[in-house]
């Protein structure tokens, strides 16, 4: 569904006004976008944002990618028919959640960060509360971790579904947990460090199966690596104030382009600062651009009731699909299948084996 946000923020909103409607660009990444975005204008701007500021945007994103992969991991295992996976993933989700939502005031879209910082504090208290839901999260998604590495159908499902190699993958330019499953280490965070992320020590999870259960493994690995980024934000970060005052006459046509490593992968904003306090051009490169055009290569030679995980696999942001037409390469047969009928064909194959 094409909503014209990027022409949107051209032509009716200025600079303090877009990262709510970056946002709203995805759902589940909407700081991401609000984060890219906001430090494009900075750059552009040359404005420098405290150093207490940069630790929340820290924390924030990485809160998001806590919740993105236990979202993720809750689909897929509702997607080959594995429905306690879904269920227990998406409730240790829902701890953090409630925080996310106690922080900002929103369940989700939080309206947190804005150009020149953020517009809430951490304190102590929500500091203390914010550890002790870290501390359940990382227990009970161990638990997870353990029941899905030893699950042998789960194993029949996702390893070897969904192959491409690490060169096809460069080719592609696939980004995110979908590159690192294939062996391309890569991540943003650390190779162009942004935020606070230049004083956080991490790993970056790359696995070399090349196929749907290296995304599995890959994701869970970084989950853990979220929550111990988020301690160390929350034991070095500074005092200080959470915003810089922003002057939004900027000059027009200074450029500027910055990259977030979201929850799916690299996002990039690209800016041209304007006249009238907004941007003369704005274009935002989610991951599921480029993570999409390696889908058909991931496809080759798989069971038709392996596609909703194999796509499900580079979790899609896009508008919903009713329909799926299968047609018989061999008598030209053309058959319709609505979601419903290809997720149950889907689900059924736990059953069948491979």
């Amino acid at each position: 569904v094409h909503r014209g946000l990027e022409k949107l923020c051209q032509t009716q909103v200025t600079y303090n006004e877009v990262p709510f409607i970056a946002e709203r660009i995805c759902g589940i990444c909407g700081s991401v976008h609000a984060c890219s975005y906001s430090q494009a204008v900075e750059m552009a701007a040359g404005l420098t944002i405290s150093r207490r500021a940069e630790y929340i945007r820290t924390i924030m994103l990485e809160i998001e990618r806590v919740h993105s992969h236990l979202l993720w991991l809750g689909v897929a295992g509702h997607l080959i028919g594995f429905d306690t996976v879904f269920m227990q993933a998406w409730r240790v989700r829902e701890s953090i959640m409630w925080f996310g939502e106690k922080l900002t005031g929103n369940r989700k879209t939080y309206g947190m960060i804005v150009v020149g910082g953020v517009r809430r504090d951490i304190t102590q208290e929500l500091k203390d509360e914010l550890l002790g839901v870290l501390k359940t999260i990382e227990k009970e998604l161990l638990v997870i971790k353990k029941s899905i590495i030893g699950d042998t159908a789960i194993h029949r499902r996702t390893k070897g579904v969904g192959r491409i190699t690490k060169e096809e993958a460069i080719l592609w330019s696939l980004v995110g947990p979908v590159a690192r499953a294939r062996g391309v280490d890569i991540d943003a965070r650390r190779d162009h460090p942004y935020a606070a992320y230049d004083e956080m020590t991490f790993d970056v999870p790359v696995v070399d199966s090349c196929d749907v259960w290296g995304t599995v493994v890959v994701r869970i690995l970084e989950t853990f690596e979220a929550i111990k980024i988020i301690r160390q934000a929350l034991d070095k970060m500074p005092g200080g104030p959470i915003m810089t005052e922003f002057d939004e006459n900027v000059v027009p046509l200074r450029h500027a382009i910055s990259a977030v490593e979201a929850p799916r992968g690299e996002v990039v904003h690209y800016l041209i600062t304007g006249e009238e306090n907004r941007p003369e051009r704005w274009r935002v490169r989610a991951p599921t651009y480029p993570n999409l055009q390696g889908v058909p290569a991931m496809l080759l030679n798989d069971q038709f009731a392996d596609l909703p995980i194999i796509i499900g696999s580079i979790d899609p942001c896009f508008s919903c699909t009713d329909r799926v037409v299968k047609i018989d390469v061999e008598s030209g047969a053309v058959s319709r299948l609505s979601a419903a009928e290809l997720e149950k064909m889907s689900r059924d194959k736990k059953f069948a084996g491979r």
